[in-house]
């Protein structure tokens, strides 16, 4: 096996030298891993380090019970006490070296991987996604970019690489979606998740032309997704498509002279033609989409039986990485629908968060933007607010402020309109969080 003790002996010296400044040690823990040593005792005494903080052999020692917190590890006082303290421009050189040798054990454990995954018949592209994911942790760890590096990638980014959100408004508040990302729209069943997926869908193919956009739903068959382009395209409520009282051959012609719909820019992907990611993977790396959605990442299959609570949200989080790796290897926009946990609509405050995403794993960490997809008047009667009255509720955004953003709605014909006059729009919000709080002080009184 590769590695070098006395390497991971230097390193960790390095924390126990009394001389380097503590703030330089801290920074030195955020870029080394456990698992960069290869010696069982090494990698326990630098967990020791990170845990605590703590940059004295003896006190570190006794931090540890006196070798009570490691158990019968074969480590004693003197494995701590003897280390040479070597200074920081020493510890760079020792430093490269122990990350080459993670590395190279890395690469092999890989090269079994595959020969395993080759014999035992397992899906190419489920592979192709982890492999994407290994190969891109083995860039060098002590490496960094130039600063004229960093500002070379920002100058040489294209108008296309990040793409309208289809509403010019939430442009201006998040500056619109860069290739690599996960967006995240969750909400309670009935509040026009699916709906705003396919507005959106049509509304980002006018906005970014000749962009090519994916629906991949679970929820709803494919016929059905056709009939809720059919009422927002056509004008007719969705109920008399499903009786079949409209004019089918007025509807083909309007149909047709939608440039996105009739180019195939926007495409409905057949839900019996994927189960899980891989399935998904295998179709984005045939067609390449920049943009696609998935309703919703709760229907997606696992890689295996999840018995309990803990299984699902370690499953929900494996397929959110694998989409994530998606999203960066076929330089696309992932948008995810998700679920939030039941019980919202019996608080007094109806009012879903970050934390009702059921099953929420990795999907608070790896989505950019969280929004909710909020229908109020599904909590709280149509007698309170009016039919028309929707807002997208920007919860989670890494360059802008959280937002409550009203739009109208349509939603027999799965239509949605921006509010120009920002008067209205003012007027809305304030109306949802007169009732919002109203709501909240009848919860005080109770």
């Amino acid at each position: 096996m590769i590695y070098s003790y006395d390497a991971e002996e230097k390193v960790l010296g390095y924390f126990f030298n009394p001389y380097e400044a503590k703030e330089k040690k801290i920074a030195k823990l955020q870029v080394i891993k456990a698992d960069d040593f290869h010696i069982e005792k090494h990698q326990i005494i630098y967990k020791a380090i990170k845990l605590f903080e703590v940059f004295d052999p003896i006190v570190l020692w006794d931090k540890l019970g006196k070798g009570q917190y490691i158990g019968n590890k074969d480590i004693e006082a003197t494995d701590l006490v003897e280390l040479d303290a070597v200074s920081e421009q020493e510890v760079e050189s020792y430093l490269e070296i122990l990350f080459d040798n993670s590395q190279k054990r890395a690469l092999y454990e890989f090269g079994d991987y595959l020969k395993s995954q080759m014999i035992n018949g397992k899906d190419q592209y489920e592979t192709a996604l982890y492999a994407q994911g290994v190969l891109g942790s083995l860039t060098s760890k002590s490496k960094v970019d130039k600063n004229v590096d960093i500002l070379d990638k920002v100058l040489s980014e294209k108008p296309g690489d990040v793409l309208s959100t289809g509403f010019k408004d939430i442009d201006k508040f998040v500056g619109g979606y860069a290739r690599g990302m996960i967006i995240t729209i969750a909400g309670d069943s009935g509040h026009l998740k699916t709906t705003l997926a396919l507005d959106k869908a049509f509304r980002m193919a006018e906005r970014n032309k000749d962009i090519n956009i994916g629906i991949f739903s679970k929820e709803m068959l494919e016929i059905d997704l056709m009939k809720k382009q059919i009422a927002r395209i056509c004008g007719i409520p969705i109920s008399k498509i499903y009786s079949q009282e409209y004019n089918k051959e007025e509807v083909k012609k309007k149909m047709m002279n939608i440039e996105a719909w009739r180019e195939d820019r926007v495409k409905i992907i057949n839900p019996a033609s994927f189960a899980g990611v891989a399935d998904i993977a295998k179709i984005q790396m045939t067609h390449r989409f920049d943009v696609w959605f998935l309703d919703f990442i709760q229907l997606l299959e696992f890689a295996k039986v999840a018995s309990n609570s803990s299984d699902y949200n370690i499953q929900i989080g494996q397929n959110m990485r694998s989409l994530q790796s998606l999203a960066i290897s076929t330089k696309s926009v992932g948008v995810i629908l998700s679920q939030v946990r039941k019980g919202v609509e019996l608080r007094k405050v109806k009012k879903p968060t970050i934390s009702d995403i059921e099953w929420s794993g990795l999907i608070k960490q790896l989505s950019s933007y969280i929004f909710f997809s909020y229908y109020p008047g599904k909590y709280y009667g149509f007698d309170r607010i009016k039919q028309d009255d929707y807002y997208l509720i920007g919860e989670k955004t890494r360059f802008s402020e959280n937002f409550t953003y009203p739009i109208k709605v349509l939603p027999e014909y799965g239509q949605f309109e921006e509010i120009e006059s920002a008067e209205e729009r003012t007027n809305r919000v304030n109306n949802l969080t007169s009732i919002l709080r109203d709501n909240q002080q009848n919860n005080f009184n109770f």
